[in-house]
């Protein structure tokens, strides 16, 4: 009975959709960085694959599609940044050096973690675009010769912590300009990290937006170059 289920064209994608609604509740009821509805939704998902021992392949079977929306949301994003273009003129320098600084952070730490510990420069390679959200990080990897799967993985782990403990670590670190809480949860944390940010303001989300396109240019075009430096 179970197998007609865990084979059916709809059920990876109505068990995640299923969670995520859940989550979603849940987290209204008591929101805290554990419930946030994409880490919770993950988690639960998860738990169901492994306590009924559903294949991975059979829930990925109708769940794949719902990645094919990734694209065409990630450029909806555009959306509420051409709302702020006054802000984004008036800010543009600071903002590209910002990120600029937050880029070169997120490759070099990689490249130099993975250099000390003497581990395979492949993981390097496919580490190094973490920060990026998955449709750009995806080519970056394959540009340097990495494993897709890998980053695909340290991606979502990131996003889901991102978008988890943006909000928290903001007011614990006191930063209250919404521009530059947009920018560091966009640039740390990618599309999961902005739809978060979006909860927190219009501006947050738009700079959040606009911090997926600068990072994922300036990691395209960095991370050769620190992949080179550190294992030529």
């Amino acid at each position: 009975m179970m197998e007609i289920f865990t084979t059916s064209t709809y059920f990876g994608a109505a068990i995640t959709i299923a969670a995520f609604i859940l989550a979603t509740i849940i987290n209204k009821k008591w929101p805290n960085p554990f419930t946030t509805p994409l880490f919770l939704a993950t988690t639960v998902v998860v738990v169901i694959l492994v306590l009924l021992k559903i294949p991975y392949e059979n829930y990925n079977q109708s769940a794949k599609y719902l990645t094919y929306f990734l694209m065409p949301v990630t450029v909806c994003f555009a959306v509420p940044m051409y709302r702020q273009l006054p802000l984004l003129k008036k800010h543009i320098w600071t903002i590209l050096f910002a990120m600029f600084v937050g880029v070169i952070a997120s490759v070099v730490s990689v490249c130099l973690v993975v250099a000390l510990i003497g581990m395979a420069d492949i993981i390097a390679r496919s580490l190094v675009s973490i920060s990026v959200t998955t449709a750009l990080a995806i080519g970056i990897t394959r540009k340097l010769g990495g494993m897709v799967s890998l980053t695909v993985s340290a991606v979502i782990i990131t996003g889901i912590l991102g978008a988890s403990v943006s909000d928290k670590l903001c007011k614990w670190m006191k930063l209250k300009n919404p521009i530059s809480r947009g920018l560091a949860i966009g640039n740390a944390s990618h599309a999961a990290g902005t739809v978060k940010a979006m909860e927190m303001g219009h501006i947050e989300g738009s700079f959040s937006s606009l911090a997926i396109v600068i990072s994922g240019l300036m990691t395209a075009a960095i991370a050769p170059i620190a992949i080179w430096f550190y294992f030529g």
